[in-house]
């Protein structure tokens, strides 16, 4: 009987990985049909053997290979090179002295590239002034790992706005009807789009809180750790307990799991063996790709990190390098974190430009007039006063 059920385990971590990587919204699909029959689990155990085995094949297929990049080495450090001294100014279409952040040194430089720990401005059509409001770095925070690597985006908070949409379907919410939440980023604001990344977890995964226009779609967890913008702009990521006298300011707020940095360091439980505390479907130890939002101590920055082979310990400690002075987990597993940068099309439906790192099955039209089934935040220039 055991061996039987261990053969059919064996069977479906292989069958969840190929539709995962192949056919990611089939698996979904497939996934949480299965988690409503049999509960949560045995599909948590499926997901951990089928990227335990992954891990173990990229480690020999990657044994002596070089450290995997994101984007084009020669053209990254040109664009670096040429990239303006910022300067000091407060206008919506100006650089400020804050931004770029600094380079950083990379932790394990037997590991790096060149391009770690460079700031790459990203340009767009759509930048105030002309001048880039966002700037990507890389990191390969795991010494183990060649191909471990996290891609960062910094955004700088001074001249864009960060908004948050429910999906249409996530998170699953009697108190905000199908028809307030078409999936999609609202028309009025398709002219200042810049970018658009994803979410939280789904709500059965915790039940992390959410709320948007003042209506609570999962009520907040005591020990989550909240993303937050005010009404008056300024955005906090910190424990829902240090932020909850303010819900009443609040324009929107998502949970996440616990805090992967919190007052300027890495959490500790994040590099714990055996940790369990940053995914329900898969524990914090596994090597995945995952994703993360977090701010800079002056909260004018905002970082968004996603990658691919990480635990929680070492996208925590990613994010910490890039400046992250909080941090939160964002969703996990192959087919869901995703940043995509976007045209500025004037005339018609903005389309997406390019992702910020290799995705499979995505369309230009994402976050536009593709409605988007799981929650999201997208990225809006900010009018020049």
């Amino acid at each position: 009987m055991l061996g039987g059920l261990t053969v059919g385990a064996l069977v479906a971590a292989v069958v969840l990985w190929v539709a995962i990587h192949r056919y990611p919204a089939l698996a979904t699909f497939l996934v949480d049909g299965v988690r409503k029959v049999v509960g949560p689990k045995p599909i948590a155990m499926a997901e951990d053997l089928a990227y335990g085995l992954q891990d173990r094949l990229n480690r020999w297929r990657f044994k002596d290979a070089e450290p995997v990049t994101y984007w084009d080495a020669a053209a990254a450090s040109a664009a670096a090179s040429a990239a303006a001294a910022p300067v000091a100014s407060a206008s919506a279409g100006s650089p400020a002295a804050h931004f770029p952040p600094p380079a950083f040194a990379p932790p394990y430089p037997a590991v790096a590239t060149k391009l770690d720990g460079v700031w790459i401005p990203v340009a767009s059509p759509q930048d105030p002034g002309g001048v880039p409001v966002m700037a990507k770095a890389l990191i390969h925070p795991d010494p183990k790992r060649t191909f471990a690597v996290v891609a960062v985006v910094a955004i700088d908070l001074s001249r864009v706005t960060i908004q948050a949409a429910p999906g249409f379907g996530e998170p699953t919410s009697s108190a905000y009807p199908r028809e307030k939440r078409p999936g999609v980023v609202p028309a009025a604001e398709h002219r200042d789009l810049l970018a658009a990344f994803n979410g939280g977890f789904q709500a059965v995964h915790g039940h992390w809180g959410m709320a948007v226009d003042g209506t609570v779609l999962v009520p907040p967890r005591p020990i989550g750790c909240t993303v937050a913008r005010y009404r008056d702009g300024t955005m906090r990521v910190a424990v829902w307990k240090r932020l909850a006298d303010g819900e009443g300011e609040m324009a929107y707020f998502r949970q996440t799991p616990p805090c992967l940095v919190e007052d300027g360091a890495v959490n500790p439980a994040t590099r714990a063996e055996n940790n369990t505390g940053w995914g329900a479907t898969v524990d914090g130890d596994t090597v995945i790709r995952r994703s993360a939002f977090g701010l800079d101590k002056e909260r004018q920055i905002a970082f968004y990190a996603m990658g691919d082979a990480l635990s929680a310990g070492t996208l925590a400690t990613a994010m910490h390098l890039a400046g992250a002075h909080e941090a939160a987990q964002l969703d996990v597993n192959f087919a869901y974190p995703r940043f995509f940068f976007f045209d500025g099309n004037q005339s018609a439906p903005p389309r997406v430009r390019e992702p910020l790192a290799p995705l499979q099955n995505w369309k230009p039209e994402e976050y536009v007039t593709k409605p988007q089934l799981r929650d999201f935040f997208y990225v809006t220039r900010k009018k020049a006063p």
